[in-house]
């Protein structure tokens, strides 16, 4: 992998709450902002802000599983602003809400935990 894209993957695995722009990002990279985009879909399948969405949610799904936080408090520390838009990528990537995934979720945990004892 070009190592400036793996070096930008870093970067935004390290802080999702940051929510570069496509300018900024290329900046980070030396290069421009239409040659980012090119590298980095020629080496992930996805645009620079496509992958950063990605790994929001990816994170979203996984404190949803391992907390109780609130879904509110959850899409404030994966960096995603706009409530309807968190709503909409996540249901559009899991097909469900946050809400519905994490009881859907919880349902399973507790069926496992009956098979398992019984």
């Amino acid at each position: 992998m070009d190592r400036r894209i793996f070096a930008l993957r870093k970067k935004m695995l390290s802080n999702l709450r940051h929510q570069p722009t496509l300018e900024e990002m290329a900046k980070a990279t030396n290069v421009t902002a239409s040659h980012l985009q090119k590298l980095f879909k020629a080496e992930t399948g996805l645009s620079p802000i496509q992958f950063l969405r990605n790994l929001q949610l990816e994170k979203a799904r996984e404190l949803l599983e391992n907390t109780f936080e609130r879904v509110k408090e959850i899409r404030f520390e994966v960096g995603i602003k706009d409530q309807s838009h968190f709503v909409k990528d996540f249901k559009q990537k899991y097909g469900v809400s946050p809400s519905k995934y994490r009881r859907r979720y919880q349902e399973k945990l507790e069926a496992q935990e009956l098979d398992a004892n019984n």
